[in-house]
């Protein structure tokens, strides 16, 4: 066509460009968070604490599935003379408010298992405590693999951007 694409052309070019575009982003930014609050934790100061629970806890959902196994871990700690208790091996939410003791969920009970090994009851270790909030410590760091991952939607983003600017600039003319 002499005079470029059609106008509805155009505009599906756009939407596909737009939607590649947001979408990258989005995933983006989504995978941005937990390498974000992985770094956070690696500025508190670390505390000594001891470890009061480590138990191993089956959650059946069916009777014919395969159960969950949660790890409950406790430790206390001191902060400013005020002993407090923790939850949490890694900086990790679970979207269920009864999952608020749960220190690890996993498939497998070997995993379950190691955790509850490396962590026995009455040994003193190390925990990390939030300074803007002590009642908030893990006794691990999370991972900062989600970085090496945010490639990959950028990726699909720079496209998008491609497509879209492609879509709304101006046909060239031919002289």
């Amino acid at each position: 066509n002499p005079q470029g694409p059609s106008r509805a052309a155009r505009l599906i070019k756009g939407s596909v460009g737009a939607f590649l575009l947001t979408g990258g982003l989005a995933v983006t930014a989504l995978l941005f968070i937990p390498y974000r609050r992985a770094i956070e934790t690696r500025s508190w100061p670390a505390v000594p604490c001891t470890i009061t629970r480590s138990d191993l806890q089956p959650l059946r959902i069916a009777d014919s599935a395969a159960p969950e196994w949660r790890v409950l871990l406790a430790y206390q700690y001191s902060v400013s003379g005020t002993t407090l208790t923790g939850t949490r091996w890694r900086r990790v939410s679970f979207l269920n408010p009864d999952d608020a003791s749960v220190s690890r969920k996993s498939a497998h009970r070997e995993v379950a298992e190691d955790l509850t090994r490396k962590y026995p009851v009455g040994l003193v270790t190390t925990c990390h405590v939030n300074p803007l909030d002590p009642a908030e410590a893990v006794l691990e760091h999370q991972s900062k693999a989600p970085i090496y991952t945010l490639w990959w939607p950028m990726i699909f983003a720079a496209g998008g951007a491609g497509i879209l600017w492609s879509a709304c600039r101006k046909p060239k003319t031919p002289p």
